[in-house]
């Protein structure tokens, strides 16, 4: 396995914290802008909009034809969620959360959901099916705050600072503790017989579900900051000192390592087969593709 093809698709003014690509086009967060333009006419027509505070994360609604954005309005600790029409190019709705700002983010468009994992450390389900009127349909208190947030088959998960790892049912309200590892994790993913998880220590390790075994590898003086999945068994993982590295998450060994960015790594798209994107506090987005 080795890199085909390396390329800077984007250099921008500020760092890009998400975005998406659909179809010939890309939309990300520039500060408190979302931009967007087709791929192929970086130096052509480029249609933005204001998104109020800092934007933290943008999802594409399909479905109901919107995009919807989470910002943090600094220096107020207000979260915000704006909902914009894609067909008339307005935000046509918003919802603010006054009591702290959002570290992480979901959207769950079947469910017409939002979930905010907040800095006063509550977990708030949103739903937004009769917006403007939005209600919130659970609230969860944490005992510290938690930076990152995973929905599967009816559950959220979620890890804390105190680097405890929780599964929270929709239907029962049901909170149980998964595994209390005792170290600040700064990562997690989701498989079916296991999970991954990351550690600011440099760890990797892996939880298994069916027998509460962990394994572990130390990547070093670095630690990941974000992650993907990759055909059934691989994450593509983002670290703090910019670099990537390909994880068959089965042997838990390291198939691959390459430095793409100068600076964190924020955000990795797997576009399409072995091409990615990735996005970075070095304000570029880098396009690449691995063959496997």
């Amino acid at each position: 396995m080795g890199l085909q093809a390396q390329e800077t698709f984007l250099r921008n003014k500020f760092s890009v914290r998400d975005f998406f690509i659909k179809q010939d086009s890309i939309f990300y967060i520039e500060k408190r802008d979302v931009i967007y333009f087709r791929n192929q006419d970086k130096t052509g027509a480029i249609n933005t909009y204001f998104i109020g505070g800092y934007g933290l994360e943008i999802y594409d609604d399909s479905k109901n034809n919107q995009i919807i954005t989470v910002s943090n309005e600094f220096p107020r600790p207000v979260s915000s969620l704006r909902f914009y029409n894609k067909s008339i190019k307005i935000v046509e709705d918003v919802y603010y959360y006054t009591q702290g700002r959002s570290l992480d983010a979901l959207i769950l468009p079947d469910l017409n959901y939002a979930v905010l994992s907040l800095s006063d450390k509550k977990i708030i389900v949103i739903d937004y099916e009769k917006k403007p009127a939005f209600v919130i349909r659970h609230n969860i208190t944490l005992k510290s705050i938690a930076r990152k947030i995973i929905f599967k088959e009816g559950y959220l998960y979620y890890v804390t600072d105190l680097g405890e790892i929780f599964k929270y049912n929709f239907t029962t309200k049901e909170n149980t503790i998964l595994l209390a590892y005792g170290k600040l994790i700064t990562d997690f993913v989701l498989f079916d017989q296991y999970m991954v998880f990351t550690t600011k220590e440099g760890e990797i390790l892996k939880y298994s579900f069916v027998n509460g075994i962990v394994s572990k590898l130390n990547i070093g003086n670095d630690f990941v900051l974000t992650s993907t999945r990759y055909q059934k068994d691989k994450l593509i993982m983002g670290t703090f000192k910019g670099n990537i590295i390909v994880l068959d998450a089965k042997t838990m060994s390291i198939l691959n390592q390459f430095n793409f960015h100068k600076r964190s790594v924020l955000k990795i798209v797997n576009y399409k087969d072995n091409e990615f994107y990735s996005s970075s506090m070095d304000k570029t987005i880098k396009k690449w593709k691995i063959d496997f």
